[in-house]
C-alpha cells in the first residue's frame, strides 16, 4: 500500500490514493433568492409613481436594469431590492421636481402677466441668476423670482394722475384733423348766418 501526496490532503482515507495537488471544493453554492411579492409589489408602486408624473414606464425599468445589470425583474434578486428601490425613488424625487419648477413657471408667468412685469422679471433673473430664460432656473431661483413678482409693485402714479388741461396750441398739434374740420365748419356756418 503506497500513499503519495503532493499539496494539501483534505481527508483521510485508507488505501491507494494518488494526489497531485487538485483541489475540489465542494462548498455549497446558495441559489440567490428572487423578490418576494411585497418586494414586486412595492417596485411596482414606485413605477407607477413615476408613471402619474408623466414617465414612461419602459423608460423606468430600463433604468432599473441598466443599473443593476438584469434584463428583467424576474431576475432582480432579494438582496439587489434594496439598489432597485434606490433607483425608483431618485426617479421619482427628480420628476417630483420638475413637476414642481413647472408648476413655478406657471405661477410666476401668470404673475408676471397680471402685472405686466415681464421687463422688471427678466431684470430681475439677469441680475441674480444670470439667466433670464425661466426654463432654465432650478427650483430655488423660481422661488426667488416668484417672490420678487409678488412683491413687485408697479409704479401706478403716472396712471392715476389727473390729466391736465390743453393749451390751444397743444390741441391744435394733437388734433390737427379734427380743428381743420371745426374751422371749416364755423367757416361755412359764418359764411351762411352773416
Amino acid at each position: 500500500m503506497s500513499q503519495d501526496f503532493h499539496g494539501g490532503v483534505g481527508q483521510v482515507a485508507e488505501g491507494d490514493i494518488n494526489n497531485y495537488g487538485i483541489n475540489i471544493n465542494l462548498t455549497e453554492k446558495h441559489e440567490p433568492k428572487g423578490l418576494v411579492s411585497a418586494q414586486r409589489m412595492e417596485l411596482h408602486a414606485l413605477r407607477a409613481k413615476c408613471e402619474e408624473l408623466g414617465d414612461d414606464p419602459r423608460d423606468v425599468w430600463r433604468r432599473v436594469h441598466a443599473q443593476l445589470g438584469v434584463t428583467t425583474i424576474g431576475e432582480i434578486t432579494a438582496e439587489q431590492f434594496t439598489q432597485a428601490l434606490n433607483v425608483l425613488q431618485a426617479r421619482l424625487e427628480h420628476l417630483q421636481d420638475d413637476a414642481d419648477k413647472r408648476r413655478l413657471v406657471g405661477k410666476v408667468l401668470r404673475a408676471v402677466a397680471e402685472k405686466d412685469a415681464k421687463a422688471e422679471m427678466n431684470n430681475f433673473c439677469e441680475l441674480a441668476f444670470g439667466r433670464t430664460q425661466l426654463n432654465n432656473l432650478q427650483k430655488s431661483q423660481l422661488q426667488k423670482t416668484l417672490e420678487f413678482i409678488q412683491r413687485f409693485e408697479p409704479n401706478t402714479q403716472l396712471a392715476q394722475s389727473a390729466p391736465r388741461a390743453l393749451t390751444l396750441k397743444e390741441f391744435l398739434m394733437l388734433h390737427r384733423q379734427n380743428a381743420a374740420a371745426l374751422f371749416f365748419l364755423g367757416v361755412l356756418i359764418g359764411g351762411i348766418c352773416f
